[in-house]
């Protein structure tokens, strides 16, 4: 226990001098008021004085002092940290400054420190480091800040000094950047078609590099999801592999052309073109790839589908991967808009304006992706169960998706049917049926001794009960009508068999046994035939029968005594079998 108090109060310790060190590093600054160009000009020298000599931070606070307003957003920082440097290095090397020389107020709107033309090859430019009295954030604060023009000419001005010595007293800001600038011949630092020829050749190193960069490492990324894959059970297609490269290919070189771009001291217009394609692109690569692997996850997951006895994934899976894809088309397209600057909210906040408008208009739409959630919450049927829809529409079930399903019917024409229809539909599904019903009548000829008869009947019932695929516990085999000419036994029987094309294969083996019981037993089958008999023109002669007043006694003598004969059992045939 006393253990665990002190390793909190070292904890807390800990947490106080860190938040400390960071409070005192930007203390150790002038304050951040802006209130005259003095107090700008010494808030900016303090902070980079800092970061000369290792404060990292000191940098972001040096962009205080600097109207970043004419800049792209999304490059400010970016070029506000190379401004930020090229501005200290020209006035490192125009004087050592003495800031009581600085005016403590001011009373126009600018205030010029150096303005002079300069020329650079056959050209002259004016350059200056002049600040602005400007008004900044929601209040509307006034403050002093170099103003826009001289941080669009500090990088002429720059050139123009970056011959001079360092002024005495003056720390001198030294990094790698700056050691190979001043390595590299004179020609590199000449303008040719918008860059500087040095930036033209860091481009093309830039994407050489990224495209070595990018053809090792997307080999190795996407070798290790398909060796994953392949551990799984999962097997990959040449062609979707290939699919798969090009978008991690593309999201490669990009981040290495974002990255890279940022170390050239790019013109900011030119750099927020540059980041912004690549931003794009780099969006673009991410949809593709997060596009391809939907089919890979859905890979997996039909894999592990066909492992599970239940059916209802087969038609979760293509749900998924159609809305999956959906999903992430949407996402891709607004985060290319916000990367063009388009105002993706107006535009989500319109759409939802107009969203009553387009649900009115797209009601069987909006219709069809209820019926896909009915289908997946009530399971009326799966893929590959045979199925009746309103007593007119019958086949297999092929695929469903959010807006239909698809009916692969028994004359292999393909039927699409709206999910809509579904919810209000009678669906009949045979596929989920436990057994299979087969109900036929066997016609034996009249001839057929009675016993015959029986015994052919029981050795059915034998059949049935031997059969693998078959329900023991109901079905039935009875001489069931005296036909015009035969007489019908009625053979009503289930089979358990999970396909049409299992039941077909058991009902011929059943019906092939049969008929090898016929011919055992020396049954013969009837089919329709008829007897005509000749009768002479003479008087016909007395048999022997009794007369009208006693053929109720003698009927009801024979009939006692066939019953009295009977040697069929009593009851329902397939309930007196024990199985």
């Amino acid at each position: 226990m006393l253990k665990l108090r002190s390793l909190l109060k070292s904890l807390l310790l800990f947490t106080v001098l860190l938040a400390s060190f960071g409070t005192n590093a930007e203390n150790n600054y002038p304050a951040a008021t802006f209130k005259s160009p003095r107090d700008t000009f010494r808030y900016f020298l303090k902070t980079m004085k800092g970061y000369k000599l290792g404060d990292e931070a000191a940098l972001d606070l040096a962009l205080k002092a600097l109207d970043l307003r004419g800049f792209d957003s999304q490059t400010r920082q970016i070029s506000g940290r190379t401004v930020a440097i090229k501005l200290v290095n020209t006035i490192d090397r125009l004087e050592y400054i003495d800031f009581q020389k600085i005016p403590s107020s001011f009373s126009e709107n600018t205030w010029v420190y150096k303005e002079e033309e300069i020329v650079i090859g056959n050209e002259t430019f004016e350059v200056l480091i002049a600040m602005d009295l400007v008004e900044v954030g929601q209040k509307k604060e006034k403050k002093w800040l170099f103003n826009q023009k001289t941080l669009q000419t500090i990088g002429l001005y720059e050139r123009a000094v970056k011959n001079r010595d360092i002024a005495k007293g003056v720390t001198a800001y030294t990094s790698w950047r700056e050691d190979i600038k001043d390595k590299m011949p004179d020609w590199t630092a000449k303008r040719s078609f918008v860059l500087l020829n040095g930036q033209w050749l860091a481009l093309a190193a830039l994407i050489f590099l990224g495209f070595l960069t990018e053809r090792v490492l997307r080999l190795i990324i996407v070798g290790f999801l398909i060796r994953f894959l392949e551990r799984k059970g999962v097997t990959i297609s040449d062609t979707l592999h290939k699919r798969l490269l090009l978008p991690f290919g593309i999201i490669i070189f990009t981040v290495f052309w974002n990255l890279g771009v940022r170390l050239l001291e790019l013109d900011d217009g030119i750099l927020s073109w540059l980041l912004r394609g690549g931003q794009v692109i780099f969006t673009l690569g991410c949809v593709l790839a997060s596009y391809q692997l939907v089919d890979y996850l859905c890979l997996y997951l039909e894999k592990k589908a066909l492992e599970s006895e239940n059916k209802f994934d087969d038609i979760l899976i293509p749900l998924i991967r159609k809305s999956s894809k959906t999903f992430v088309v949407a996402v891709g397209v607004i985060a290319i808009g916000d990367s063009l600057t388009l105002d993706m909210k107006g535009l989500l906040a319109g759409m939802g304006i107009a969203g009553l408008g387009i649900s009115l208009a797209a009601k069987d739409t909006i219709s069809n992706l209820f019926g896909s959630l009915t289908v997946l919450l009530d399971r009326p049927f799966r893929i590959g169960d045979w199925v009746k829809i309103d007593d007119s529409i019958e086949g297999t079930v092929e695929e469903v998706g959010l807006r239909s399903c698809r009916i692969r019917t028994f004359y292999n024409s393909l039927i699409t049917i709206p999910n809509g229809m579904l919810t209000n539909a009678h669906i009949d599904n045979m596929g989920m049926r436990e057994f299979r019903r087969f109900s036929t009548t066997i016609t034996v000829q009249y001839d057929t001794p009675v016993e015959k008869v029986e015994a052919f009947c029981q050795g059915i019932r034998n059949l049935i009960m031997d059969s693998p695929h078959t329900r023991k516990d109901y079905f039935h085999v009875y001489l069931n009508n005296l036909g015009a000419h035969s007489l019908d036994i009625l053979l009503y029987v289930f089979f358990r068999t999970p396909e049409w094309a299992d039941e077909l294969n058991e009902r011929h083996r059943l019906l092939l046994d049969i008929l090898k019981l016929g011919e055992k037993m020396g049954v013969e089958f009837a089919f329709p035939t008829q007897t005509l008999h000749v009768i002479q023109g003479e008087n016909p002669q007395y048999d022997g029968k009794p007369h009208a007043p006693t053929i109720d006694e003698y009927a009801k003598e024979l009939a006692t005594g066939v019953r009295a004969q009977d040697f069929a059992p009593k009851g329902p045939r397939s309930s007196d079998i024990q199985m």
